[in-house]
């Protein structure tokens, strides 16, 4: 099937994103230590917990968009060449794009992987050794998804039949029909 008409062009605005995601980091991170202040058995804070905070911030950016990729190939079934990976500088924001039409249910299951895995992750270490470096590192790997969580909520009104393919300089997609 070739590509048809563009029926919608899905967008996150880059400066709302970027404030939306900043409040919601710091509500998040908040919830997150507030949750291990009520766990039994909470670490105390320790310096080395803020170097074990900054080493896993730096890896959750590459395994966030890693789990993108791996979302394309495994629910959309795309090449490893049809991935590409970049910083949207304009955004402030790593991303994980694929440069071919990908069923919209795809689209959704790959947008939201991250946040099934490292949200959940965190929320699991969080509840088994709480300490408040986990209660932050939660509320920042949460609150890394709220722009994939912002497109799914726009894409919910979309047939799973339809393509998605990524813009290639916004945050979103395009929504376009096909032809028999």
């Amino acid at each position: 099937m070739q590509p048809g008409s563009k029926i919608a062009e899905v967008r996150v605005n880059k400066l709302a994103a970027n404030i939306v995601g900043t409040v919601l980091t710091f509500l998040f991170c908040a919830t997150g230590v507030a949750l291990v202040h009520v766990l039994p058995n909470r670490a105390r804070w320790s310096g080395w917990h803020q170097i074990v905070l900054l080493v896993s911030i730096i890896a959750l950016l590459p395994l966030h968009e890693g789990l993108h990729a791996l979302g394309l190939l495994w629910f959309a079934g795309v090449r490893r060449s049809d991935i590409r990976f970049g910083v949207m500088w304009r955004a402030l924001m790593p991303y994980c794009a694929c440069k071919v039409l990908i069923p919209v249910q795809a689209y959704r299951r790959m947008a939201l992987l991250p946040l099934y895995v490292t949200g959940l992750a965190t929320l699991g270490l969080l509840l088994l050794f709480p300490a408040d470096w986990l209660g932050f590192l939660a509320g920042i790997a949460i609150a890394a998804c709220v722009g994939d969580v912002w497109i799914v909520a726009k894409l919910r009104h979309f047939d799973d039949d339809l393509f998605a393919l990524d813009s290639p300089s916004e945050i979103g997609c395009d929504v376009l029909s096909t032809i028999p």
